[in-house]
C-alpha cells in the first residue's frame, strides 16, 4: 500500500509539473517585432515583479531569482494573464533578468527581440 501512495504521488508530480513547464514555453509568434511594444511589455513584466516582492516582503534584493515566493508568483500571474505578448515576453526573458527589479530594461528588451529573431526567422 505504501508504495501505490509513493507511486501516486510521484505521478501527481510529474503530470503538474509537466503542465506548468509547458505553459513555460514561449510563442514567439506572440511577441511583438517593434521595441516600444517590448519596452511596454518589460514595464508590465517589472510591474508584476515589484508586486511579488511587496507580496513576499523580500525587499533586500533586486534580483529574487532564487526566492522562491517572489518567482513562484510571478510565474502564476503571467500564466494567469490575458495578454499572450506578455506572457511570451515574461518565459523569453532569462532567469537571470527574469526576476530582477532593478534591471536594465534596454539590454532586456534587445535580448527578447534577437532571441525572436533567431526562432522565428
Amino acid at each position: 500500500m505504501k508504495h501505490i501512495l509513493t507511486g501516486g504521488v510521484i505521478a501527481v508530480t510529474v503530470l503538474l509539473g509537466a503542465n506548468a513547464w509547458a505553459q513555460n514555453e514561449v510563442n514567439w509568434l506572440a511577441l511583438p517585432t517593434d521595441e516600444a511594444a517590448l519596452t511596454k511589455l518589460d514595464t508590465e513584466q517589472s510591474r508584476a515583479v515589484r508586486a511579488a516582492v511587496r507580496h513576499c516582503n523580500a525587499f533586500l534584493r533586486s534580483s529574487h531569482q532564487g526566492n522562491p515566493c517572489v518567482f513562484t508568483d510571478v510565474d502564476r500571474v503571467m500564466r494567469q494573464s490575458d495578454d499572450a505578448a506578455l506572457r511570451a515576453y515574461h518565459f523569453a526573458l532569462p532567469r537571470s533578468l527574469r526576476y530582477q527589479e532593478t534591471r536594465n530594461q534596454g539590454f532586456a528588451v534587445q535580448h527578447v527581440l534577437k532571441q525572436r529573431k533567431i526562432y522565428v526567422e
